[in-house]
C-alpha cells in the first residue's frame, strides 16, 4: 500500500530537520529518553565504559520523537539532543522534555558527550534574535541554564531561514556565544549545523568555521519535495552540486586550512516519489516524503538494488498502478563518503539521525569498519580521537598543580596521566610527548 503523499502545508523548502520538526510538532518525547522521574543527571565519565573509542568525531542527532534503544555508544563520540526550541526574544520555547535524564546518564556513563541543538527556522527571528543585544543576552543565559540542567558537553545551534539577511550577522553572534559558553563552561563545545551548498554566496564560510568549534555538514537533501526529477538525496559525485564539490569547493578554505572543524554530515534517509516512467531520474507525478533506512534496506533487497555509477549511490524501484521510485543511502555509499571524510582529515563525520536505521546493523558495522578500534587513552581532552591543538587550551585550565583534586567526570580526567586526581607538571611532560602523535 502507498503512503499517503506529504502534506502540502508544510516547510515549502526546509531543511529535512526543519521539516521533519515540523512533522512531529505535537509528537511526545519517547519515554526510554526521560525514563522514570527522580533521577539525577550525571556528568560526563572521560572514556566511561568503553575500551575503545572511534577514532575521529562521530556526531548523531537524535530527534526526541527517536529511540536510543538500538544506539551503539562504542561508535558515537557525540549525541546531539534535538531539540530546545528558540524565540526571537531570546526565551526558550518548547524543550521537549529536556532533560533527558536515562538518555543522558547512559551516553555519560560510556564517556559519550551530550549535545543541546538549539533550533530556530524563521528568517525573520533569526534576524531579531542576533542582531539584538538584550535578545542575544537573554538567549546566552537561559541556553547556558539550560545547558546546566542537563549537564550537556556542548551545544549546537540549528538555525535556518531563507534570504541573506541574518546570515552576514551569524559570525558574529557565534563568536560572542563561543566565547561566551567558553567562559561559562570551561570544555563545552559549540557547533553550528551549517549548509552543503552556499547558494548566492551568502555564508562566510571560513569566517563561520572560525566563529565556533565546527560546522556540522548537513550533507544531505540535494533532491527532495521540491523536485522536478527523482534522484540522489546525497550525491557523492555527478552534477554541479555534490558532496564532494561541498567538501572540496564550498568548505575549500575550510577543509584545506582547519579541516579539523568540520563534521561531515550523512543521512539516514531517503526520498520516495511517484514517476512517470521506470528510468532514474525521470519526472516527478507525486512526492510521498522522506523514507528510513530500515525500510529501505529489506525493500531494496526485496525489489533489487539499483547502482547510479554518476552520483555512487543506490535506489529501487517497483509498480504499483505506476512507477514508484526510493533513493536513499546504504552501506556502500555512506562508506564512500566516510572515505572522502578521511582523505581530507576532517575532524569526522554525523547523520541524521540516530534512531532512523532501527535494530538493523549495516550502518553500524561500516562505521566500525571506517572509525572504530581506537583504544582510549590520556590526553585527548575533547575526545575527538586526536590529541592536538584545540586540547592544549583545555589542558592549560585543568594544570592547577599537585594536589589540586577536580571533580569526578569532569573533562580533566583525560589529562590526568599518571591517575593521581590532579594536573601538574608530571603530566605536561606526558601531554607534550602525546601532542601531534
Amino acid at each position: 500500500m502507498l503512503a499517503a503523499p506529504a502534506p502540502a502545508d508544510g516547510p515549502a523548502r526546509g531543511s529535512i530537520h526543519q521539516y521533519e520538526a515540523w512533522l512531529h510538532r505535537d509528537s511526545p518525547t519517547s519515554p526510554d529518553l526521560i525514563g522514570p522521574p527522580g533521577q539525577k543527571v550525571i556528568p560526563l565519565v572521560r572514556g566511561g565504559a568503553k575500551t575503545t573509542r572511534p577514532c575521529a568525531t562521530v556526531f548523531g542527532y537524535l530527534p526526541y520523537w527517536s529511540s536510543s534503544t538500538n544506539l551503539r555508544y562504542d561508535l558515537l563520540t557525540h549525541i546531539a539532543c534535538f531539540s530546545v526550541e528558540v524565540n526571537a526574544d531570546g526565551t526558550l520555547g518548547n524543550d521537549h522534555g529536556w532533560p533527558w535524564t536515562s538518555l543522558i546518564n547512559t551516553a555519560h556513563a560510556n564517556g559519550v558527550k551530550v549535545v543541546l541543538v538549539a533550533t530556530l527556522f524563521d528568517s525573520t527571528d533569526i534576524y531579531t534574535l542576533i542582531t539584538t543585544p538584550s535578545y542575544k543576552n537573554a538567549f546566552f543565559a537561559n541556553i547556558k541554564a539550560k545547558m546546566l540542567e542537563g549537564a550537556a558537553d556542548g551545544l549546537n545551534i540549528d538555525f535556518e531561514g531563507s534570504g541573506s539577511a541574518w546570515k552576514a550577522h551569524i559570525n558574529g553572534f557565534m563568536a560572542d556565544l563561543t566565547a561566551y559558553l567558553h567562559a561559562e563552561l570551561p570544555g563545552s563545545e559549540v557547533t553550528f549545523a551549517g549548509p552543503a551548498v552556499n547558494w548566492g554566496n551568502d555564508w562566510d564560510l571560513p569566517g563561520l568555521a572560525a566563529s565556533c568549534d565546527g560546522i556540522f555538514i548537513m550533507g544531505y537533501a540535494f533532491w527532495g519535495s521540491w523536485s522536478s526529477t527523482s534522484g540522489p538525496n546525497a550525491p557523492l559525485t555527478g552534477g554541479s552540486y555534490n558532496i564532494t564539490d561541498t567538501v572540496e569547493n564550498q568548505y575549500a578554505a575550510v577543509t584545506q586550512n582547519n579541516p579539523e572543524k568540520l563534521i561531515l554530515g550523512v543521512p539516514y534517509y531517503g526520498h520516495h516519489w511517484k514517476t512517470a516512467s521506470a528510468d532514474a531520474r525521470s519526472s516527478v507525478v507525486t512526492y510521498y516524503g522522506s523514507t528510513r533506512f530500515y525500510d529501505d534496506q529489506p525493500a531494496s533487497q526485496s525489489y533489487g538494488v539499483i547502482w547510479e555509477d554518476l552520483s555512487q549511490t543506490p535506489w529501487y524501484r517497483w509498480y504499483d498502478g505506476g512507477w514508484q521510485q526510493v533513493w536513499f543511502d546504504n552501506a556502500d555509499s555512506l562508506g564512500l563518503k566516510y572515505d572522502l571524510a578521511i582523505a581530507h582529515d576532517l575532524q569526522g563525520v554525523g547523520m541524521w539521525a540516530l534512531g532512523y536505521d532501527g535494530a538493523r546493523p549495516e550502518l553500524w558495522d561500516v562505521l566500525s569498519l571506517k572509525f572504530g578500534g581506537c583504544s582510549t587513552g590520556c590526553c585527548d581532552m575533547d575526545g575527538d580521537g586526536r590529541v592536538d591543538s584545540a586540547d592544549v587550551q583545555l589542558f592549560l585550565y585543568c594544570l592547577a598543580g599537585p594536589d589540586y583534586t577536580f571533580v569526578e567526570g569532569n573533562f580533566c580526567l583525560s589529562g590526568d596521566t599518571d591517575a593521581d586526581a590532579d594536573v601538574d607538571m608530571l603530566d605536561l611532560a606526558t601531554f607534550q610527548l602525546e601532542y601531534g602523535q
